[in-house]
């Protein structure tokens, strides 16, 4: 077997967490404390220990959590719910901030598209450029880097915010999708800010070509607003073939569809939006 050299890959200390810095720790009022826990899989969570207690206001519109440095269990740590996860670790997004929160997220799935051994256990989370990415922030400079991750967020399969109504007879919606069927969601009326180039366009219409056949699915629900998990979840359904045992999914244009879009937001990622999470050390 043949060796590679790699030369010198550095290793870099980390000083800061997300959690320290980023994490939006506002108070929450005893009226607001009331609502339903989710649990990995973007539905509410019956059963089991809940360690975490439940937050509803008009201004929160969905819970992350990101609160590992490395990616030992990047579908574990990290997650995106639209409402408070079971078991904490997180901070309920709110609408008046959610876009500068958005890097974290982004940075959370940088294992998935990276995955060499090169990469694993040395690259790592950090804080540490939160004073430049505030000031970078506040002075606009990086307004379209923060549009271009509400796009990838919106698409990204781990992105596991789902509409539904829970057991406290509330409607959870999904804000961060680009479903416009009910009405506008946060997401679509803040992306038209972002300045569509070629692979920004080619993404938006993979979106239309799911979403087109997503409409087609049987168990669709019009009544529902739709991101991407929750389409590959209840939509992209599949029965085994019970003479060659093999896999056949019922909607075979649709789970083409997902495929395509997610090698477009694979690629769109690593070229669009990890140098500027390495330039601000949300990756180190």
């Amino acid at each position: 077997m043949e060796l590679v050299p790699f030369g010198v890959l550095p290793v870099k200390q980390i000083f800061s967490t997300y959690s320290q810095i980023y994490y939006d720790k506002r108070a929450i009022s005893a009226e607001q404390r009331v609502g339903i826990l989710a649990g990995l899989n973007g539905i509410e969570k019956v059963g089991g220990k809940q360690r975490n207690k439940p937050a509803t206001s008009p201004e929160i519109m969905g819970y992350m959590v990101a609160h590992s440095s490395g990616f030992d269990n990047p579908d574990l740590d990290y997650s995106l719910l639209v409402t408070a996860r079971y078991d904490g670790n997180g901070f309920f997004l709110r609408k008046d901030n959610y876009l500068e929160k958005l890097p974290m997220f982004c940075a959370s799935r940088y294992i998935t598209y990276n995955r060499a051994w090169t990469e694993r256990a040395r690259i790592m989370k950090s804080a540490d450029g939160a004073d430049r990415f505030s000031a970078a922030v506040a002075n606009g400079k990086l307004a379209q880097f923060l549009l271009k991750c509400l796009l990838f967020t919106c698409l990204e399969m781990q992105n596991h915010m789902r509409t539904f109504t829970g057991s406290d007879g509330r409607f959870y919606r999904n804000e961060l999708c680009l479903d416009g069927t009910n009405g506008e969601t946060i997401a679509l009326h803040d992306i038209k800010g972002l300045v569509k180039g070629k692979k920004e366009r080619a993404i938006m219409k993979q979106w239309k070509t799911v979403f087109a056949w997503a409409k087609k699915a049987e168990r669709y629900n019009p009544a529902l607003t739709y991101g991407v998990y929750q389409i590959f979840a209840e939509l992209d359904t599949s029965h085994i073939d019970e003479t060659t045992g093999n896999t056949v999914w019922d909607n075979v244009e649709l789970h083409t569809a997902l495929a395509g879009l997610k090698t477009l937001v694979r690629d769109y990622y690593n070229s669009e939006i990890v140098p500027v999470l390495f330039e601000y050390e949300f990756l180190k």
